[in-house]
């Protein structure tokens, strides 16, 4: 393959004294070395020339050839005040002997032999079809330093080496996708304006704890990922040019078929959006479809919305997040479906519960400004739609009656739901325990406390001893108070059924004062 002349300098530098340089690209391109005695009437462009003694006579040759590195050894002085010289791309090392140059030039073979033997895998693994995460893991060993390719809206696409990583560098974490890491990119003006360059850009430490550079990925002409190469195990100069630019070559191919390739995981999708927006839908063939890819009907699930609102800000898109929940859990599936996230998990092939999936998402929804509603786990597949449903009510009703928390679940809401349900129709005030309301009016007309009392009585379990204690008075003005209250019911409060009747009303009234 072919090595740049900065490449080239910085491998040759690691061994050898260097004494004069011109100037040199990290974006031109050298073959392998020829060794020359004498000085030559025509060269070989695009090579290597080791020339045994530079004197005079060269310098025409130097001047005029084109698209050659040359390496001049032995001692003799090269005039580097020379303006012309400076433009040409060679190298000075101090070496007498043919012995020693026969050294060197073994030296520079190897040079060559590992950046050769890099590109054969290289190649080998496209021949393969082996995917980007074994391009990166080759490449990344060769370089010495962790890399990352991700959506421009922070998708996780493939990575090596991250585990050289230290924890700030690091975007996408156990947690979730690092937002300290992401929020001081999209304010970094370095980071904004490289958004369609093909030029390879460094973003300084102080972002994350470690430079990095970047090169943007194209498809169809548009810029659509990043290739970041992160400096952590050795120092990133422009000599890794050479060797990015044909992996991107690589990269950019496999991004461009990858999104002519069917999804795998577009099957299953598409069946949960039948679940979801057919009512008519045939639940028996959904249940057999599902369970051709593995998803039984014995099986536990759950199902997750997410409310994208503020989606913008944080620069993701719908298929950042879905890709983040696939990654993270390998038998779920996510998609957008009216303006929000849907997803299900297999619990019992993920070998999970509920509470061990939510730990895995919590910071990630809170660090992207997300708001999650769960459903119940439920077994089989003929509640999916249902679960759906739970999720949807976890997710509105809990962000109505607790907008400050993030993570809403059916179980929490479940009641608020039962009593919004029951005055849809008619107001709380009108299917309430008629007696609560004549309690309610004798209390405003005669500045007595018998609703409380009352409610007090309920909650202590019909206990007039704990209910007393409770209103921190004596037991038998409890007790006057209670047979006052019975009177104006018309009731002994013996009747189970009375008992649940008098508790909802309650919840019903005070819903009601909500709304005023």
């Amino acid at each position: 393959m072919q090595l740049s002349s900065v490449y080239l300098y910085e491998k040759i530098k690691e061994k050898y004294e260097i004494t004069e340089r011109g100037t040199l690209s990290g974006s031109d391109g050298y073959l392998r070395p020829f060794l020359c005695y004498e000085k030559k009437e025509t060269f070989r462009h695009g090579h290597v020339y080791v020339v045994q003694r530079y004197d005079k006579e060269w310098e025409s040759a130097v001047l005029t050839a084109e698209n050659i590195l040359w390496v001049f050894c032995g001692r003799e002085e090269i005039d580097a005040a020379s303006e012309e010289l400076q433009q040409i791309p060679y190298i000075h090392i101090a070496l007498d002997s043919l012995e020693e140059i026969a050294e060197f030039m073994n030296d520079v073979q190897e040079i060559f032999d590992a950046a050769d033997e890099w590109e054969r895998k290289i190649h080998d693994l496209m021949l393969e079809h082996a995917g980007m995460d074994r391009l990166l893991q080759v490449t990344s060993e060769f370089l010495q330093n962790p890399m990352t390719v991700t959506g421009l809206d922070f998708t996780f696409v493939a990575e090596a080496g991250s585990e050289y990583l230290p924890p700030r560098a690091r975007l996408y974490t156990d947690d979730g996708l690092n937002m300290e890491y992401v929020n001081a990119l999209l304010q970094n003006e370095t980071y904004r304006d490289m958004a369609d360059t093909h030029e390879y850009v460094m973003f300084p430490a102080y972002i994350s704890g470690c430079r990095s550079m970047n090169r943007n990925l194209f498809v169809d002409g548009k810029a659509t990922h990043r290739l970041v190469l992160t400096e952590c195990r050795s120092e990133i100069t422009l000599r890794v040019i050479c060797v990015l630019d044909i992996l991107v070559e690589k990269l950019e191919y496999l991004l461009a078929h990858e999104a002519e390739e069917e999804d795998p995981d577009r099957d299953m999708e598409q069946i949960f959006v039948r679940i979801l927006s057919d009512r008519t839908a045939d639940y028996m063939q959904v249940s057999r479809e599902l369970s051709e890819l593995g998803w039984s009907g014995n099986h536990e699930y759950m199902c997750l919305i997410l409310q994208i609102t503020y989606l913008n800000q944080q620069n993701l898109s719908t298929k950042a997040i879905c890709r983040y929940i696939k990654k993270k859990f390998e038998d779920s599936v996510s998609f957008l479906y009216q303006d929000e996230i849907v997803a299900f998990f297999d619990l019992t092939r993920l070998g999970k519960s509920q509470e061990e999936v939510a730990g895995k998402l919590v910071y990630f929804i809170r660090d992207t400004y997300l708001k999650a509603g769960y459903s119940r786990v439920m077994t089989g597949h003929m509640n999916l739609r249902r679960q759906y449903v739970q999720a949807k009510t976890a997710l509105d009703v809990g962000s109505r009656k607790k907008p400050y928390l993030w993570i809403h679940y059916f179980g929490q809401v479940a009641l608020t739901y039962i009593l919004e349900q029951a005055t849809r129709r008619l107001p709380g005030t009108m299917i309430c325990h008629e007696g609560l309301l004549e309690l309610k009016k004798h209390d405003e007309e005669n500045q007595t406390q018998y609703m409380e009392t009352l409610r007090v009585y309920l909650e202590q379990h019909l206990s007039a001893t704990q209910a007393a204690r409770e209103l921190f008075i004596h037991r038998s003005t409890f007790l006057y108070r209670l047979d006052r209250i019975k009177e104006i019911l018309q009731s002994e409060l013996d009747d189970p059924e009375e008992i649940f009747y008098l508790e909802l009303s309650f919840r019903l009234l005070e819903q009601e004062q909500e709304k005023e």
